[in-house]
């Protein structure tokens, strides 16, 4: 297979922009900017999310059973580039029902409730029941919105 052509490809595939909380074990928020998240059923609502497998957001999810991803909208690009600088406290979050962090100023929420994790590549994938949602007043954002590539 071709290394290039692979990139350029894999790259094509189109995320979506997401910041996904969890807590720490001292109770603190912990959040990550994340891509890889997808629809994996109806009845139930299921998710699938990809972590890196030597994440700490990945280890917390894990030890909660659960995680709430928020869908980042036009003009938050600076907040996403916050949470890759681990500068947290410049993200307004808000906690749902069962206390994990969601941006107050999203397009959107989901609360997921861990269920299983496939350990393959250097991602782990996360299989998750949708619980708990909240509505923003924006679009969902792409990756490619911000210019940005994650993939190959």
């Amino acid at each position: 297979m071709d290394k290039k052509v692979k990139k350029k490809v894999l790259q094509e595939i189109p995320y979506g922009a997401y910041i996904v909380g969890t807590r720490t074990d001292d109770g603190k928020d912990w959040l990550m900017f994340g891509t890889w998240l997808m629809q994996t059923s109806f009845k139930p609502p299921l998710v699938a999310f990809a972590f890196r497998k030597d994440s700490r957001t990945l280890a917390n999810v894990q030890r909660q059973k659960g995680f709430a991803v928020s869908f980042l909208q036009e003009g938050m690009q600076d907040l996403a580039e916050s949470v890759l600088d681990g500068s947290f406290e410049k993200v307004k979050t808000q906690p749902t029902t069962s206390g994990l962090p969601v941006l107050v100023d999203g397009a959107g929420w989901i609360e997921c409730h861990f269920l299983e994790v496939l350990d393959q590549g250097d991602h782990h994938v996360v299989l998750a029941e949708v619980t708990d949602v909240g509505a923003g007043n924006g679009s969902l954002v792409t990756l490619d919105h911000f210019g940005w590539h994650y993939g190959g």
